[in-house]
């Protein structure tokens, strides 16, 4: 590799072992789903997908080698394996496959970007040309595999809405009591105003999750309707809607009900093979706005209870230290978990969020402290 340069290697290295690290994840991944599939030949078409998705790892894994001159491999098989296990319990099937198909995009980005800064024009042809070649990959598992444009992913399931929920419960009443604080010395008024804060934030949240849950889902829905992708109806359900439509069209009714169960029929033998819906990938089985209003809710109120406790049974110096030290601590922790989602390192996203919380209770504090008693 002398055509490179250290620095470029280095780069590249970087993106081609992300890449290859999503590569096996989604290998396994698939291998995983085989288990709830009861069709042989979407059973089988998975398997093959795992096993070129395995194959597809070997070349990056083979690109690293070329670049490196090593066999090393970065990440440890069994801590692949493992994280894929965790995250497909957490997420569910749907959420870790938009996680890790997202993921190897942004590798896949990060492979053209680098590609172009290479100095020699052959070395940056072909690895621009071999991002290229990946991306035409991605899209193709994305639509043909999966069923879902890149614009439909994003979810994540109810885990996305707890981390969500707590994030904000916790700045939030954290910040208030900081400002209730700052204009009184006593704790009730500050252990009321918390509750109030608490409760009106829940309702607020999880009302504001369920709009956005169900405005979604319903976008999805005229989305798949100009696609021409119907919803799941039963036979009897399906027939009556052929009735009608032939009906409309003049023939009678007798006529019309002939003729329907003859498309019927026809259709019918024609096998529909959806492996997105067939594992439960589909946005039909993706979070319901109900679930989702409950969980962010619910998230929000329990988040909210560690800057308020404090106060219902100490006095106010420790009350106010222990919430604000409990409160920092807890913010970190969740600002990390948001890693599960930004793919970013968990420790400064961790701290990203820590500071946000001081900082918004330190302004509330101050704009308390300024308002006259």
């Amino acid at each position: 590799m002398t055509k490179l340069l250290e620095k470029e290697i280095e780069l590249l290295v970087c993106s081609v072992n992300r890449i290859y690290t999503y590569k096996i994840m989604q290998a396994i991944g698939f291998k995983c789903i085989v288990k709830r599939v009861s069709d042989k030949r979407i059973k089988r078409l998975l398997i093959e997908i795992s096993a070129n998705e395995a194959r597809d790892s070997e070349y990056w894994l083979k690109n690293i080698e070329d670049l490196e001159g090593t066999g090393k491999r970065f990440t440890p098989l069994f801590l692949v394996n493992l994280r894929v296990s965790l995250m497909m319990r957490i997420l569910g099937a749907r959420g870790f496959f938009e996680w890790v198909i997202i993921a190897e995009d942004e590798g896949i980005e990060d492979l053209s970007i680098n590609a172009l800064t290479i100095s020699n024009f052959v070395e940056s042809e072909k690895w621009t040309r071999i991002a290229s070649d990946e991306r035409l990959h991605v899209l193709r598992i994305k639509k043909e595999v999966l069923g879902m444009e890149s614009w439909e992913m994003g979810g994540s399931g109810g885990i996305r809405d707890v981390v969500f929920g707590a994030n904000d419960g916790l700045v939030s009443i954290l910040a208030l009591m900081a400002g209730v604080y700052g204009a009184t010395t006593e704790s009730h008024p500050i252990l009321i105003a918390g509750i109030a804060g608490a409760i009106a934030g829940a309702v607020s949240m999880g009302a504001g999750a369920y709009l956005s849950s169900k405005s979604e889902k319903e976008v999805m829905a005229k989305e798949n309707q100009r696609k021409g992708i119907r919803k799941k109806t039963t036979k009897e359900e399906e027939i009556k809607r052929l009735i009608k439509f032939y009906h409309s069209k003049g023939f009678k009714e007798k006529e019309a009900e002939i003729i329907a169960n003859k498309v019927f029929s026809s259709m019918a033998a024609i096998p529909e093979i959806s492996i997105g819906a067939e594992v439960g990938l589909t946005q039909e089985d993706s979070w319901s706005p109900i679930k989702a209003s409950a969980l962010t809710g619910l998230s929000f109120a329990i988040a909210s209870l560690i800057p308020i406790l404090p106060f219902a049974f100490m006095g106010l110096i420790p009350a106010v230290l222990t919430a604000v030290l409990a409160s920092t601590a807890t913010l970190f922790i969740v600002g990390a978990s948001k890693a599960i989602f930004t793919r970013k390192s968990w420790i400064k996203s961790g701290l990203e969020m820590m500071l946000i919380g001081i900082l918004a209770a330190a302004v509330t504090y101050a704009i308390g402290l300024a308002i006259p008693t």
